[in-house]
């Protein structure tokens, strides 16, 4: 039967891609992207402001002669310059030109050196040892050394951060040497401070205080903040003294804060932007086949958001309990006709945690293919024949994508009531169980396992938690892979749980598709880096203009 016979239950297919970008920074509050550290995107027709703002009505050429690039993100942050508080990815963008941290990743997610020129692990004695870049400085014209970014990883200690708290000790061995002692060896804690701890100039900090901080970045970026108009835009000028020679190479940019998805599109058709970060697909679809513009798909996943359909299985009386009926919720519903209706070709579908490209994706993992018949026997098997009803918990930007798998569910005998809550109350069902149902399993698809799928898994996680099952085994090979001590090591046992945790228990359901990130560009903008490693982050110093 046609798959998209099965949608028709839809009207129209509207799209929200999910920009929840918070599991990812490992930070204290939660997988969302609305935090004291930033906000999601929204919908507001008005906050994107004047597009022209800060320089030349034509995009590409500022005041007397300056190249400049104009970007418009459906962001809006908060707090720049005092990483510590910046808890989630949603903001990342806009810290890219001013704060930069020790690594971040190459297209397939190693670790790559950025202020630190390379660091040693020992899984034996349980130490990191960072040597740093030397020469360069912060903004102010202090000195970025050993002793800045032991200041820097203490003050996310002290906001209790997830990423520093397996840290023991730190030792300034010479000014371009840190020695990290960590209180067990974990293979994630080199990614968890090397990439998600930035670094600010300590003396400017002291000086003027936290507050002023969060709007005022003094970093080691090769740009300059020159104005921030709230909820309008942050602009940047270049950083005559920036480290690496010959960057950046224009020499302002501004990121425009334009929360709307058709003013976004609306401004890059017109050139009043040069770049845009394509929330809506339909828009996107359209602007990619008009064929007027560039454009980067990101598919490695690293910073996205997966999504999938969580159940309930620890609620007494809950029918999820049964491992047969997880599988059988799974084998329900069908994610590539879902992918192909409502993400156009811009969804990724996966039968596992992460991107088929990530090193910790098993092809061996079997996973629930669409199988309506093999969802019903199992539906027997377990004692439901005629199936059982229950709640499916959703948020607004799902609402569509639920309705769709509320039909799906319903064809094998599961009777689901669609329950449509706020962005609140979704957060507030992450911390707790979900009345034995199904809800939306938001979950960041960067491939250490260790580090975000033990967040959902041990039985005090940060996320999902209190509602799901924590087999030993699954937590014995979980504490394999965050001790070990090389690549190998680490990829095996990957594989190991993709197989334990999808294919044996179910544990977390059904993994249904991973928005791809859809950067949309005028064709003489090159080398940005949006799209190209982490959702989040991109290349300021290296982007130039063709024009």
């Amino acid at each position: 039967m046609n798959r998209f016979r099965k949608l028709k239950i839809v009207a129209m297919a509207m799209l929200a891609l999910l920009l929840v970008l918070t599991a990812c920074s490992g930070g204290k509050s939660s997988d969302s992207a609305s935090s004291s550290g930033g906000s999601s995107a929204g919908t507001s027709e008005t906050s994107g402001g004047n597009a022209q703002s800060g320089g030349d009505a034509q995009s590409g050429g500022g005041k007397s002669g300056e190249s400049v690039l104009r970007v418009a993100l459906p962001l809006n942050p908060r707090i720049i310059g005092y990483p510590a508080e910046v808890t989630n990815n949603g903001p990342l963008p806009f810290l890219d030109p001013v704060v930069q941290s020790l690594l971040h990743f190459d297209e397939k997610g190693n670790h790559v050196p950025w202020l630190a020129e390379s660091w040693e692990t020992d899984a034996e004695a349980a130490t990191i040892t960072f040597k740093l870049k030397q020469g360069v400085k912060f903004h102010d014209g202090t000195d970025f050394n050993a002793e800045a970014v032991k200041w820097n990883i203490e003050q996310y200690i002290e906001n209790k951060r997830t990423e520093t708290e397996n840290i023991a000790s730190m030792e300034v061995i010479d000014d371009h040497t840190l020695l990290i002692r960590l209180k067990d060896w974990n293979s994630s804690s080199l990614e968890a401070i090397g990439f998600f701890v930035r670094h600010v100039s300590p003396t400017a900090v002291q000086a003027n205080g936290k507050e002023w901080a969060y709007t005022n970045p003094v970093g080691t970026g090769p740009f300059l903040l020159d104005q921030w108009n709230m909820n309008v835009s942050v602009t940047y000028k270049k950083n005559p003294d920036y480290w690496e020679p010959g960057e950046p190479k224009v020499d302002r940019i501004e990121l425009l804060i334009i929360e709307d998805a058709n003013t976004a599109a609306s401004a890059l058709r017109v050139g009043e932007v040069d770049l845009i970060q394509a929330g809506n697909v339909d828009l996107a679809d359209e602007l990619i086949k008009s064929g007027e513009f560039d454009y980067v798909l990101q598919k490695n996943g690293i910073g996205a958001v997966g999504v999938g359909l969580i159940p309930d299985s620890v609620t007494e009386g809950s029918p999820f309990a049964d491992v047969r009926v997880r599988k059988a919720m799974a084998h329900a519903i069908d994610e590539v006709a879902l992918a192909e209706t409502f993400g156009k070709g811009y969804w990724e579908t996966t039968n596992q945690w992460g991107s088929r490209e990530a090193y910790t994706f098993n092809p061996e993992v079997e996973g629930f293919p669409y199988d309506p018949e093999k969802a019903k026997q199992l539906l027997a098997e377990a004692g439901y024949p005629n199936g059982f009803k229950t709640k499916l918990f959703s948020g607004l930007n799902t609402k569509d994508v639920f309705t769709a798998i509320q039909s799906y569910l319903a064809q094998v005998g599961i009777d689901a009531e669609l329950i449509v809550v706020d962005e609140a109350q979704v957060q507030s069902l992450y911390f707790s169980t979900w009345e034995g149902g199904l809800m939306g399993h938001f979950h960041s698809v960067q491939p250490d396992l260790g580090l975000y799928m033990f967040r959902h898994l041990d039985p005090n996680g940060a996320f999902y938690a209190k509602g799901i099952i924590h087999p030993e085994d699954v937590l014995e090979l979980l504490r394999e892979n965050q001790k070990a001590p090389n690549m190998q090591v680490k990829t095996e046992t990957s594989h190991k749980l993709q197989k334990l945790v999808y294919d044996e228990y179910a544990i977390v359901g059904k993994p249904l598709y991973i928005p791809m990130g859809i950067f949309i560009k005028q064709k003489y903008v090159k080398d940005d880096g949006f799209g190209v490693t982490h959702n989040a982050f991109w290349t300021p110093d290296n982007v130039w203009l063709d024009k």
